[in-house]
């Protein structure tokens, strides 16, 4: 049996209507912390009345709050320089994430450069850049996706070079993650769907790891499971909160997979995608899964079949099920109508080979023609 660690230092309340009493009571437990900021991203928060929520439950616990609300869907080295400008101006004694993955990481990265002075541009990418344990930070998800309320990842593009990548620290942890299921209950299907298949495409890719353990086995297969049993219900009916309740435990149990073991293949590619179309990340995953799961082929055959369980299919139809399920879901699975042109080719798989996860944990490491051929055939009409 191989030698593993397990680290989540995250304090997790989870339950729908549970965002009111943890975060007063999380408020209270530091009663040296006055100023109070929280980053969302720019319409969500705002329209669905939670800033107001946030705003009246900060003032309870004494608490002066001060909210940034302008973090975009993908965000760039200059919307989270943006941010920490903001941030220095405020100096606060804690910070808050509230919204999707972008807002979250964003948040999260702020929280860490604010007490460790690095350049931005120059740790996309980097493993443990920091020294010292940032702001105490509280991320509370609004979707049910990312899982960046329990990982070390912060994700942020840099078009200059052009590269997306995590900036990744074991110190970037959040001190505490609020997981509300009714916090979701207004995402759009679109939204919903997305962020369903970002949490989808984390538990598959920990579990086919090289870097998995036990305990991120245990996590991804429960994960997959309850995508395939309730995320048709939580896109269709929105207001049903067991499916949003079940999509959120997905979510973070994918969070508290790839945390341990990492992602893969399909992240590089989604990845080296968005830098040049903008696509966003949850279709990027979508689009990806099952081409990179028909490259990894026989490495993977055994653990796809665990895989093909947790959706009550039979093993041999499962790659052509997914790829009906996505489809049905609205999601892309060619990249005709992507964005994507052929000249990007050889960039996205400069891209893809670049990363140092390809050699770490991936069942089957491609080459820069595998990648290549891969985006060829995915261009191609059916």
């Amino acid at each position: 049996m191989k030698i593993w660690s397990h680290h989540l230092p995250t304090k997790i309340d989870f339950g729908p209507g549970v965002l009111k009493g943890a975060l007063q009571r999380i408020l209270q437990s530091h009663p040296d912390a006055k100023r109070v900021l929280v980053i969302t991203g720019q319409h969500h928060v705002k329209a669905s009345g939670l800033r107001e929520e946030i705003r009246e439950t900060m003032k309870k616990a004494g608490k002066e709050g001060t909210f940034y609300s302008r973090v975009p869907p993908e965000p760039t080295v200059e919307a989270v320089e943006d941010a920490l400008h903001f941030a220095k101006g405020l100096w606060p004694h804690l910070v808050i994430g509230v919204g999707g993955g972008s807002p979250l990481d964003v948040a999260k990265i702020v929280s860490m450069i604010l007490l460790n002075q690095r350049d931005l541009a120059s740790i996309i990418g980097q493993h443990e850049p920091f020294n010292r344990p940032g702001v105490p930070y509280i991320a509370i998800p609004t979707t049910s996706g990312s899982g960046s309320e329990v990982t070390p990842y912060s994700v942020v593009i840099d078009p200059s070079i052009p590269k997306k990548a995590p900036v990744i620290s074991m110190l970037s942890f959040p001190l505490y993650a609020i997981d509300d299921p009714q916090l979701t209950l207004s995402c759009p299907p679109p939204l919903t769907a997305r962020a369903g298949i970002d949490a989808l495409s984390h538990c598959i890719e920990a579990y086919l790891s090289l870097r998995a353990t036990p305990l991120s086995d245990i996590a991804a297969l429960k994960g997959i499971n309850l995508v395939f049993a309730h995320l048709p219900q939580a896109v269709m009916e929105g207001q049903n909160i067991k499916a949003r309740s079940s999509m959120m435990l997905a979510s973070l149990l994918g969070g508290m997979a790839i945390a341990e073991a990492g992602a893969g293949l399909i992240h590089q590619l989604g990845h080296a995608l968005a830098v040049f179309t903008g696509m966003p990340h949850g279709s990027t995953m979508a689009l990806f899964m099952v081409p990179v799961l028909r490259f990894y082929g026989e490495t993977v055959q055994e653990k796809l079949k665990q895989i093909s369980l947790q959706a009550q299919v039979d093993p041999h139809q499962f790659l052509t099920w997914l790829q009906n399920w996505l489809s049905q879901l609205d999601l892309p699975t060619t990249l005709i109508g992507s964005g994507y042109h052929t000249q990007w080719r050889d960039l996205i798989a400069d891209l893809v080979m670049s990363r140092k996860s390809v050699a770490e944990s991936l069942p089957r490491t491609p080459d820069k023609g595998t990648i290549k051929a891969l985006l060829d055939s995915m261009a191609e009409m059916p």
